[in-house]
Formats: structure tokens, sequence, C-alpha cells
């Protein structure tokens, strides 16, 4: 009966110690949990802005197609006017034989970005890729570059995208793609493990482009929360 009650007496420091560990672990067990959904909340609104952002994209790509294909305004002929010289191949001016014609570089373009919009990437790749070996001046040059980028990250080739997209950032800083360009070198970056200069890109974004789209801004500031920039 004594060795009983020594028992009983030896377990009762034990059974107030447990619950005084449970009663610290609740609250930080808690804490996790709300972390963990604070987590899943912000990973869905980085993935509805990434949405937003393709489609502000293929607005904005619509619109430069809609500029690129118009023709331009030729001016009524004067009558007493002399006819416009024809261009002789060999002569100044005139183009050399082989060379592709303007539409050319635009059907090449739009063949690309149809190949994007159907996820067929590797053909979008070589499209993108021809098109800037061939047209490297072309206007539309540095959107090409966009999408071959573009067309890398979605294959996972996440060097070469950063590659691309810091190339067409530097040729064009001010141009329409640059906040955008930023984004996804941000992204390419931190999928390479690059946390310090994917915050670099992103950073910059906030900092010279505060009149980008709101929906580039708010990817980009969701995308530094989650890199702890």
């Amino acid at each position: 009966m004594r060795v009983l009650a020594f028992l009983l007496l030896c377990a009762l420091p034990a059974t107030a110690a447990a619950q005084t560990a449970d009663q610290t672990l609740l609250p930080i067990l808690n804490r996790l949990s709300t972390y963990e959904r604070d987590l899943r909340d912000l990973n869905n609104t980085v993935e509805r802005l990434r949405r937003q952002v393709d489609g502000l994209e293929l607005r904005i790509e619509a619109l430069e197609k809609a500029a690129a294909e118009k023709p331009a305004e030729t001016p009524a002929p004067d009558a007493g006017a002399a006819a416009p010289p024809v261009a002789v191949p060999g002569e100044t001016g005139a183009q050399p034989p082989g060379a592709l014609p303007q539409g050319n570089a635009l059907e090449l373009y739009k063949q690309g970005r149809n190949l994007l919009l159907q996820a067929r990437l590797p053909e979008a790749e070589q499209v993108f890729t021809a098109f800037l070996d061939d047209f490297p001046a072309h206007e539309l040059a540095n959107n090409a570059r966009h999408w071959l980028a573009t067309s890398f990250a979605g294959q996972g080739k996440h060097d070469a995208a950063a590659q691309q997209f810091l190339l067409a950032y530097e040729k064009d800083p001010d141009g329409p793609k640059a906040p955008d360009n930023l984004l996804k070198l941000g992204r390419a970056f931190a999928a390479l493990g690059k946390e310090e200069e994917a915050c670099i890109a992103l950073s910059r974004l906030s900092r010279k482009h505060k009149q980008a789209p709101s929906a580039v801004i708010a990817a980009a500031d969701a995308e530094r929360r989650r890199l702890k920039c």
C-alpha cells in the first residue's frame, strides 16, 4: 500500500509537467496553423496575380499587333510629279536578292505568338530564335526576345530565360514590357535559387516603374514577400 502511494506521488509531478507542456505547445501549434493558412492564401494571391498579368500581356500584345499591321497612309500622288524611279538590283537602295520582305517578319512573329498561346513552347522557341536571327533590328525584336524568354521559362530553362529577360530589359529599360521583364527576371532568378538577384530585380521594378500596370506591381510585391526580400 505504501509502495502504491509512493508511485502515485511520483507520477503527479510528471502529469503536471505534461499538462504544462501541452499548454505551452498549444499556442505554438495554433500559430503554425495560422502561418500555414496565410501562406496558402499568399500563394493563391500570387497565382491570381500571375493570371492577371498574363491576361494583360495578351491585351497589350493584341494592341501591338494591330498597330504593326496597320498600313501606313500613302499620300495622293501629285499629278505633275515625276514617277518614282524603279529600283534595280545592285543599285543603291535596291532590295538585295533573296532578302525577306517586311511582311515575312510580321508573319514569323505572329506564328511564334500563336504557338506560345497554344503552349507549343519548343516550337515557339524555335520561331522566336529565328526571328531574332533574321530580323535583329526589327521594331518587334525586343518583344520577340521577351516571348523567347517566356518560352524558355515555360520549359523550365530558367537560366536561358533569365539571360533573355535581362537582355530585353537592358535594351529597352523604359519600354512597355520593361516592368514585366523585371518581374519575370525576378521569378527566373528565384527558380534558380538566386534569391538575392531576384530581390534586386523585383525591387528595381517597384522603385523605377511606379506607373507600371497595377497587376504587375502587385505580383512583384507578392513575390518580394514570398522571398522575404
